[in-house]
């Protein structure tokens, strides 16, 4: 099963380290804004740790006191690991910086397997609809496709244990399970029922997906992990072999990984010896540049980029080097922003944090933080792709006023209903499009906008966002010109 992952351990676990080597170093976007949430920095050099602050030791033995105290003198039976815990994010969350955070194991195991691309499931990557799981598609050659799972066929049950009525998430950690061990599940196909028996493996995900559009070549990066580099590169060889003139480097929604990766895919397209990206901390700078030569022919290529405001991270530092050395010509709108580095600590007992530590600049010194990357030639995607997401626990009627109204009507617009004028207000138009939405979905056709109308008009525009690609088709317009 495809899983949702977010970064790699530390090497070195040390409850006091003195040196930071460039491997821990972690660019960070919030969970909430993009669904992938780290960028690694990897390399060989250090920042040494410089504090000489003697209230740093008074104030350290201060909290293991206050701990003890409260660990063993409470009136109550203690969680110690969660008072621990809890001690530990509440100075993280006193910082009032969303790219600190505290993990512990459990979290930090999730956290690990990000940026590797690989997982332990049944390789399958499944969807819920209308309250059912489907299998959306195996990936080939993983544990389900051998054992004869196919796509679209419906999970009744995993284990003996009934799934109606149960999230997707849910279903998930049910599912997944430590290698080697089975899981037995049962798919409804063609009205029969059958139980499939799966053994649990490691599962990799490829990070790039290479499709033709006549004689332009679209390479669909979608997170910066372990190989990506090399496996863009393969995809660019394959291309050049069929004459590609053409190749368009697709960074939507990309929201990081490691940046020893982001720094290898630059060194695909820059010479050796070249600057990819700058760290800075106070007043230290160091400069991050291409080791190898890149791919051979690649001069003979025309390079475009496109990003929008879901490129984040590594994506930026990518974009950033090949726009500055000229090497690209960036389409799309406007980057995400992210120009800060985090620094992660992995404990003895598995557990990390991460923290700020410096910024990044481009070659040329641009600092990008909470500005973005600017394209050279601006393209628009579809109005319902950029909309304000409504919160499921809202509910909206006639008379209303709200943000999300606008929403409502630019998703209920591109579906091909008439909303009169997009605006926040909740009017009658609005209410007879509902109407007209909820009886063509089958629900119950009462003109308020709920959670059940809601989760359908997701799921429509999701399945219309998967059958057209609007920004895509303008850029590959634009380089027709």
């Amino acid at each position: 099963m495809k899983q949702s992952n977010k970064a790699l351990p530390s090497s070195k676990k040390s409850d006091t380290p003195k040196y930071i080597s460039l491997k821990h170093f972690v660019i960070s976007i919030i969970a909430t804004v993009l669904l992938t949430a780290s960028l690694m920095l990897l390399g060989m050099w250090y920042w040494k740790n410089s504090s000489t602050d003697a209230s740093i030791e008074q104030n350290a033995k201060k909290l293991g006191d206050i701990y003890e105290v409260l660990a063993t003198d409470y009136y109550k039976n203690t969680d110690k690991e969660a008072l621990l815990n809890d001690a530990i994010k509440g100075m993280t969350k006193s910082l009032k910086d969303p790219y600190t955070e505290y993990m512990t194991k459990e979290e930090t195991e999730a956290f690990n397997e990000d940026v590797s691309g690989d997982f332990v499931g049944i390789g399958a990557e499944m969807e819920q609809k209308e309250g059912h799981i489907y299998i959306a598609s195996p990936i080939k050659g993983a544990p389900a496709e051998k054992a004869g799972i196919q796509p679209k066929d419906e999970l009744i049950a995993v284990d003996g244990q009934d799934v109606k009525g149960k999230q997707l998430n849910e279903i998930v950690k049910k599912v997944r399970g430590k290698k080697g061990t089975k899981v037995k599940l049962t798919i409804k196909r063609v009205g029969e029922l059958k139980d499939y028996t799966v053994t649990r493996d490691t599962i990799h995900v490829d990070s790039v997906k290479h499709e033709k559009h006549g004689d332009k070549h679209v390479f669909k990066v979608s997170k910066f992990q372990q190989g990506t580099a090399n496996e863009l590169k393969n995809a660019i060889e394959k291309a050049q072999k069929q004459g590609a003139k053409h190749l368009v480097i697709d960074l939507r929604n990309n929201p990081g990984g490691l940046l020893d990766e982001a720094v290898k895919m630059a060194n695909l397209f820059i010479d050796k010896g070249q600057t990819v990206v700058q760290l800075e901390k106070g007043k230290q700078k160091q400069e991050i540049q291409t080791s190898q030569a890149p791919i051979k022919g690649i001069n003979k290529q025309k390079i475009s980029i496109l990003i929008n405001e879901g490129s984040a991270s590594a994506s930026e530092v990518f974009t950033g080097a090949l726009q500055d050395h000229q090497v690209a010509k960036v389409y799309g709108q406007k980057s995400f922003g992210k120009g800060i580095v985090q620094t992660t600590r992995e404990f003895c007992d598995g557990s990390l944090l991460k923290f700020t530590e410096m910024k990044w600049l481009t070659p040329k010194g641009h600092y990008i933080h909470g500005k973005g990357i600017q394209p050279d030639e601006k393209v628009a995607g579809a109005a319902y792709e950029n909309m304000t997401v409504i919160p499921s626990d809202k509910s909206f009627k006639l008379g209303d006023q709200s943000k999300y109204i606008k929403s409502i009507k630019i998703g209920l617009n591109a579906l091909g209903y008439d909303v009169g004028d997009i605006n926040e207000s909740f009017d009658t138009t609005l209410q007879n499009a509902i109407q007209s939405f909820q009886a063509d979905q089958k629900l119950d056709a009462d003109g308020t906008f709920n959670r059940e109308t809601n989760q359908k008009l997701t799921e429509q525009l999701v399945k219309k966002a998967s059958e057209e690609d609007v920004m895509l088709q303008r850029t590959l317009e634009k380089l027709k010109e």
